[in-house]
C-alpha cells in the first residue's frame, strides 16, 4: 500500500493514518501538492524542495511510500510531496514473457499514479508540477485529460462512500490551482542574465509570463480548463487578464556539459569533459540561491488564498466558500478519500471508467487490436486442409504455421497473449474428436485412424506386395505395426496355400524373428539359361551366380592323376542374394550390392558366387525399378543350389550398427546336396529387448553365411550347367 508520512517537529506516522487524529495539529492549513522531476544531471527534486521548504527533510527513499508529507507551522502549509521516482518499473524485458510482464508493470505504474493524481487534486488546494526543462513537458497532457474524465465518473461513488462529509464538497475540498515550474538554463539565453529586485533574473520573469500563454493555450486547446463548473475540471488555471498572483516560476540553473559542448563544437571533447567533471550538477550552493525565490513564489499563491479566499476563483468556476480545515479534521477525511481511490474494483465498475483507463495503454491497445483482427487470420492457417483426425505431429506441424501467420501479423506486447491462447484452442481443436492414433508401424508409417483402445488392431491402409517364404507366391499385406505379424503371420497365411506342400519346410526362431529353410527342388531341375521362374523377378536379374567349392578326393587314386592335379578340382554350386521391394519388384544383386543385370552366358564365364560369400552383403539397397524416386529393397531370401555331393552349414549373423543377431545361434543347421534350397530371413529385425530395428542402409549380413563342410569330387557330378 502507498503510504503517507507526516513530519511535524519530531512525530512521523503512517498514512491514511491509523492512531488518534486528536494527536495531530488542529490548525487550519492550506494543502500544498509538489510533483515532478528534475532535470538530469541536476540536483535531485528532493533536495530542491529540502532547500526551498524551510525545515523540510523529504528523503530521496522511502521505504513503503511514494508520497511524503510536512507541516510548516509559520505558513499553515501542508506539502504533499509525491516522488514520482520512486513508481519507475524495475524490470528488464530480454523475452516476449518478460516483456509483457514488463509492460503490464508499466500500466500498473501509470494507473496508481493516476490514483495518486486523483486523490492529491481532490484534497489539496495547490498542486505545483516540476518540469525538469525549460519547456512544457506535453507527456502530462494525456495523465491529465485521464484523471479528469475519472473525476468526474466517480462524483457520486464518492460522494456515496463518504456521505455528508464537511471537509468535501462534490467529493473534493476544492477545485485545486495549478502553478508550474521549469528549470531555465542561463547559458542558452541570448543576453546576459540581469537581477531585477530581491535578485530574481528579470529573463526568467520575462519567461515565464510567456510560459503562461503557452501553459493557458496548451490547456485550452486540450479542453483542460473549466468553463462553467470548476467541479468538473481537475484543476484551475487563471485567465491571461485576470489579477492573479504568477502561477509559472522559472528556476535559474547552470547548463549542462552537453549543451555546453554543442555551442562550441572545436572544443577536444576529452579536455571538455574533464574541465566539466565539477560542472555537472550544481553545488548546494547555488541551489540555496535560488531557493528562496522558489518559496516566496509558493507562498505568495498561499498567501493570496488565504487572503482572496473564494474570491481567488472566478464565479463561474466556483461559487462556493474556500475553506481551510484543521490538519487533524482533514487527515481524516481525507484518509477516508485515500481508501476510496486505493480500490482497485473501482477502475473496473463501469465500461466509461474502464475506456478512460485504457487510455494509458496505446501500444497495448493498438498491440490488442492487431492482435485480435489477426487472430482469426492465425485460426484458419490451423484449420485448414486438416483430416478428420491427425496425430500430434501434424497437430505441431500446424500449429507451428499458425504461429508463424500470427507472429507475422501481430505485433507488441500482447502478442504473447493470444499465442499462448491460439495454442489452447487449437489443442481444443485436436483433442475434440479429432485425435488420431499415434501408432507407427515397423516401416514408419502412422495409423491413420481416429484414436482407439489397445485392442483394436492399427491401420494406416498401406498395402505392401510381398512373396510367400518360398517365393512361387505373391500376395498383398498390410504395413505391420508389430514383429509377430510382420516375421510369422503374413508368412503363416500363405504357408498352407503355397510353402506346406514343400517338404521339409522348418522354421527357426520366436515369433519376433521368425526365418525359415524350405527346399524348393532337386538341383537338377535348376536351369541357368532361365534362372528361378517365379513371379516379381526383374528381366534379366533372375540368375544364380556359380560358385566354385574345391573338392577333396572322393573314390579316385590320386597316383593315376597328373601331380598336383587333384587340388584344382571343384564342385560348382550356385547362390542368390535376393531383394525385394514394397512393389513386390525381385532381383538377385552382385558383390557390394549391386542389383544383377546379366545374361546367362555372362554368368558362366566368372565364378562370381565366391566373391559374393565372401563380402558383407547389404541389408537394404535401392530398387532398380525406381530411378526418379528411389525405393529401399530388402535382403530377404538366400538361394543356394548344390549337388549331391555338397553339404553346407548355415551361419546367419546379421550386424545392425553396434547390435549382433545370430540367427542360427546354438543350432546346426546344414543343407544337403542335390537340392535348390531358399532361406527366408526375417522381414524385421528386433534387438534383445524385442524393440524393432529400423530399415537402416547400415545394417549387413556377415560374410560366409554358407561354409562347406563336405565337396567330394566326382567326374560325373562335377557339373549340373543345363543350357
Amino acid at each position: 500500500r502507498i503510504q503517507i508520512l507526516f513530519e511535524i517537529m519530531s512525530l512521523k506516522f503512517g498514512f491514511p493514518y491509523d492512531g488518534d487524529y486528536l494527536n495531530l495539529p488542529s490548525k487550519p492549513a492550506a494543502v500544498v501538492g509538489l510533483m515532478g522531476n528534475s532535470r538530469a544531471g541536476t540536483a535531485s527534486l528532493t533536495t530542491i524542495l529540502n532547500c526551498t521548504i524551510s525545515g523540510a527533510s523529504f528523503s530521496e527513499k522511502c521505504n513503503d511510500s511514494s508520497i511524503q508529507a510536512y507541516f510548516e507551522s509559520s505558513t499553515s502549509s501542508l506539502y504533499l510531496y509525491y516522488n514520482k521516482a520512486l513508481t519507475v518499473p524495475t524490470q528488464t524485458a530480454t523475452t516476449r514473457c518478460q516483456y509483457l510482464e514488463s509492460h503490464k508493470e508499466h500500466i500498473n505504474m501509470k494507473l496508481e499514479e493516476i490514483k495518486i493524481w486523483l486523490w492529491m487534486f481532490s484534497v489539496c488546494h495547490l498542486v505545483v508540477v516540476f518540469h525538469p526543462s525549460q519547456t512544457f513537458d506535453v507527456t502530462y497532457l494525456k495523465p491529465f485529460r485521464i484523471a479528469t474524465h475519472l473525476l468526474q465518473y466517480f462524483q457520486s461513488a464518492v460522494k456515496e462512500a463518504l456521505g455528508s462529509n464537511p471537509v468535501f464538497h462534490q467529493s473534493r475540498i476544492h477545485i485545486p490551482k495549478l502553478l508550474f515550474t521549469f528549470q531555465s538554463n542561463s547559458a542558452s539565453m541570448h543576453l546576459p542574465p540581469k537581477k531585477g529586485r530581491h535578485g530574481y533574473n528579470t529573463q526568467c520573469k520575462r519567461l515565464a509570463l510567456e510560459m503562461e500563454k503557452q501553459v493557458f493555450h496548451i490547456f485550452r486547446k486540450c479542453r483542460l480548463l473549466p468553463k462553467h463548473h470548476g467541479y468538473n475540471a481537475l484543476a484551475y488555471l487563471p485567465a491571461l487578464n485576470d489579477n492573479k498572483e504568477p502561477y509559472v516560476y522559472f528556476m535559474e540553473g547552470k547548463a549542462s556539459p552537453s549543451q555546453d559542448y554543442a555551442s562550441n563544437k572545436h572544443v577536444d571533447p576529452g579536455l571538455y569533459f574533464i574541465s566539466q567533471l565539477s560542472a555537472v550538477a550544481p553545488q548546494y550552493s547555488e541551489i540555496q540561491d535560488d531557493g528562496p525565490h522558489l518559496s516566496l513564489f509558493i507562498k505568495r499563491n498561499v498567501t493570496h488564498l488565504f487572503n482572496q479566499g473564494s474570491l481567488a476563483y472566478p464565479e463561474e468556476i466556483s461559487s462556493e466558500p474556500l475553506l481551510f480545515h484543521p490538519v487533524n479534521v482533514w487527515c481524516e477525511a481525507a484518509s477516508a478519500l485515500f481508501e476510496f481511490y486505493s480500490d482497485p474494483h473501482i477502475y473496473t465498475a463501469t465500461p466509461a471508467v474502464i475506456r478512460s483507463v485504457s487510455e494509458l495503454d496505446p501500444e497495448g491497445l493498438y498491440s490488442e487490436s492487431r492482435c485480435e483482427k489477426s487472430y482469426p487470420v492465425a485460426l484458419s492457417g490451423y484449420t485448414d486442409n486438416l483430416p478428420s483426425h491427425y496425430t500430434k505431429v501434424v497437430h505441431e506441424n500446424q500449429l507451428h504455421h499458425a504461429l508463424q501467420v500470427l507472429r507475422s501479423r501481430a505485433k507488441g506486447p500482447y502478442y504473447e497473449t493470444y499465442a499462448e491462447k491460439l495454442r489452447n484452442d487449437c489443442l481444443k481443436i485436436w483433442e475434440d474428436g479429432r485425435q488420431g492414433c499415434e501408432g507407427i508401424s515397423l516401416t514408419g508409417n502412422a495409423c491413420v485412424l481416429p484414436l482407439h483402445s489397445k485392442e483394436k488392431v492399427h491401420s494406416n491402409r498401406i498395402r505392401i506386395r510381398n512373396s510367400c517364404s518360398c517365393g512361387r507366391s505373391q500376395s498383398y499385406r498390410s504395413d505391420p505395426f508389430d514383429l509377430e505379424t510382420a516375421n510369422s503371420g503374413f508368412y503363416q497365411s500363405l504357408l498352407e496355400k503355397c510353402c506346406s506342400t514343400l517338404p521339409q519346410t522348418r522354421l527357426f526362431g520366436r515369433p519376433q524373428l521368425c526365418w525359415m529353410t524350405s527346399p524348393l527342388s532337386a538341383a537338377s531341375s535348376y536351369q541357368t539359361s532361365t534362372g528361378i521362374e517365379q513371379p516379381g523377378f526383374l528381366l534379366g536379374t533372375q540368375f544364380l551366380l556359380p560358385w566354385d567349392i574345391p573338392a577333396e578326393d572322393g573314390h579316385i587314386n590320386k597316383l593315376s592323376e597328373p601331380k598336383n592335379a587333384w587340388k584344382h578340382r571343384t564342385n560348382r554350386c550356385y547362390i542368390g542374394y535376393e531383394y525385394e521391394c514394397s512393389k513386390g519388384h525381385r532381383f538377385f544383386s552382385s558383390v557390394g550390392g549391386v542389383p544383377l543385370k546379366c545374361t546367362a552366358a555372362t554368368i558362366l564365364k566368372d565364378n562370381l558366387g565366391a566373391n559374393v560369400v565372401n563380402s558383407d552383403a547389404h541389408l537394404y539397397i535401392n530398387c532398380p525399378s525406381h530411378t526418379s524416386k528411389p525405393l529401399l529393397a530388402q535382403l530377404i531370401r538366400l538361394f543356394v543350389c548344390t549337388p549331391e555331393q555338397v553339404t553346407l552349414s548355415l551361419h546367419l549373423v546379421i550386424y545392425y550398427r553396434n547390435i549382433l543377431i545370430n540367427l542360427t545361434a546354438g543350432d546346426q543347421i546344414n543343407i544337403h546336396g542335390g537340392k535348390v534350397t531358399v532361406i527366408r530371413l526375417p522381414y524385421v529385425y528386433c534387438d534383445e529387448h524385442d524393440s524393432p530395428l529400423p530399415f537402416d542402409i547400415n545394417g549387413h549380413l556377415k560374410r560366409n553365411p554358407f561354409i562347406p563342410i563336405r565337396s567330394v569330387y566326382t567326374p560325373k557330378g562335377r557339373r549340373n550347367d543345363k543350357k
